[in-house]
Formats: C-alpha cells, sequence, structure tokens
C-alpha cells in the first residue's frame, strides 16, 4: 500500500466532513473511497436530520448560496437542553429521538457558548453542502454508525483566513478506547499520540506527519472515550471546499484551534454525553 494513497484516501474522508469515529488504519481506505456516497446519502437521510433540527430550532437549508458562505456570530442556546431523557443507547443501536434530540441541544449549547471563549474574534458560516447551521448540532437518524451519534460543524473564520470545525459525540462500546489507544500506538500513518486525560480518560490526538510540506492542508484530529461516548474534534486550515476535484487547500497558516484547544474541547464535561 502506498502512503500517497493512503493519505489522499484520508484527505477524502476528511474533505467530505466524515467523522473517523471508531475507524482503524485498515479501514481508511475503504472509508475514504465511500465517504463521498455516505454524502450523497447523508444528503437525502432528511427525516431524522429535520426532526431533530425543528424541535430545537435548528436552522435547515436545502442548497447552497452561489454568493459564498455567509459569517456571523455564534448562535444562543435555543433552550437549556437539561437532564438526559431516560431510554437505553448502545454502540449498535439508533438513539431514540428524545436522546437524539437531547444530544443535539447539549452539543449546540456548548458549542455556541465555549467556541466564541476559546475564539473571541472569529465568526461563523454553515459548512456548503451540509443541512444544519454552523455549531448547530444535528442526528442524521437511520442505522449505526450515522444514527447513534450527534454531529456539529462550521466553517470558522478570523483575522487568519478560514478553517473548518467538525464535533461529533457518538456512542460505543466501553472497550473501544482500549482498542482506539492500541491502535494510536501502532500506527504508521500520519502521527498519533495517547495523552492521559483526567481520571483515567483515553485522548488520542492526530496530525499529518512531521515531514509533510508546510503549503499542505493540515488537521488535529482529537478523540476522547469516557464510558460510552466517543468525543470526536477535528479542526482544519481549509474552508472544506474540494480544488480542481482533490483534497481543499490550505485557507489559514494553522489549523482554527490549536491542539491543545482541541483537546479541552474535547475533554469538556458538558460532552460526555452517555456515561
Amino acid at each position: 500500500m502506498r502512503e500517497v494513497d493512503m493519505r489522499e484516501a484520508l484527505e477524502t474522508y476528511a474533505s467530505d466532513g466524515e467523522p473517523a469515529m471508531g475507524l482503524t488504519a485498515s479501514g481508511i481506505l475503504t472509508a475514504g473511497r465511500r465517504s463521498r456516497r455516505n454524502r450523497r446519502l447523508a444528503g437525502v437521510a432528511g427525516v431524522g436530520l429535520v426532526a431533530v433540527l425543528a424541535g430545537m430550532g435548528g436552522i435547515v437549508v436545502s442548497g447552497g448560496d452561489d454568493a459564498g458562505p455567509v459569517f456571523g456570530a455564534a448562535g444562543p442556546c435555543p433552550f437549556p437542553p437539561g437532564t438526559r431523557p431516560p431510554g437505553a443507547y448502545a454502540a449498535d443501536r439508533t438513539l431514540s429521538p428524545e436522546l437524539a434530540e437531547w444530544a443535539a441541544t447539549s452539543l449546540t449549547c456548548h458549542l455556541n457558548e465555549e467556541l466564541p471563549r476559546l475564539l473571541p474574534k472569529a465568526r461563523y458560516a454553515q459548512v456548503p453542502g451540509v443541512e444544519a447551521g454552523p455549531l448547530i448540532g444535528f442526528s442524521l437518524g437511520g442505522e449505526p454508525p450515522w444514527g447513534n451519534r450527534v454531529d456539529a460543524l462550521a466553517l470558522v473564520r478570523d483575522a487568519e483566513g478560514t478553517g473548518d470545525l467538525t464535533v461529533t459525540v457518538g456512542v460505543v462500546d466501553a472497550s473501544t478506547g482500549e482498542q482506539a489507544q492500541d491502535e494510536c500506538r501502532r500506527t504508521q500513518i500520519g502521527k498519533c499520540t495517547v495523552r492521559n486525560g483526567p481520571d483515567g480518560v483515553t485522548v488520542l490526538v492526530g496530525s499529518e506527519a512531521d515531514d509533510t510540506p508546510a503549503d499542505e492542508p493540515r488537521n488535529y484530529i482529537v478523540r476522547v472515550y469516557r464510558g460510552h461516548s466517543e468525543i470526536y474534534v477535528q479542526a482544519s486550515n481549509t474552508d472544506r471546499q474540494p480544488v480542481d476535484s482533490g483534497a481543499p487547500a490550505r485557507t489559514r497558516p494553522q489549523p482554527i484551534l490549536s491542539e491543545d484547544q482541541a483537546v479541552a474541547l474535547a475533554l469538556s464535561p458538558e460532552l460526555f454525553l452517555f456515561p
């Protein structure tokens, strides 16, 4: 397997907004090939998405804007999410409508409070092709790995340029963190570091290899495992738009969040949704 093949698969996967939740290195090439198909499918997975967004006052759109993304301030929390509603959850089960709405609202409220603190001068825009507004949590519904998680995405712009942010909270088996930690230590794709989080929490930090050319896109990908929660944060220095049907180009010097900021966001107690 050529290194360039793996890098292209990773770039395709990331540029299509596909959080690599639970992915092993052996699955990356397959994931890269299917990511564009899944993105098209996600565009028509409307019933679950619209239901969650409508319930929480979110934004739903059906198409792009020829004038380009419109950037604005982070929005307010639509309403306090309250305590987690009753109901079972598992890695192989779709979240109930009540759990999905609660989790999406929890994600929305925390991001719209925390991102302005981390990035005081940033503005936010909807990611083209995504049916939810910036920093608004949603669930696509359907079978796992879609219906057992909530996502939020945004283009983020400040004085240094535009980057993008993806945050996902999903349900995994309690053993997934240990498996992912072992995979991280053994990987030869890019760079993966195991950190010790508070109270024994598993924190994995991924990025491009150290010898990646300076003009190529950069990502920080953080995965935190707590109980049955996998919290995924990806911050990049691109606007997610493919160039000549390839990977996005760099649109700012560094990812929109620093590595430490991405780790801190992933460790937020407010994102520990599934004990």
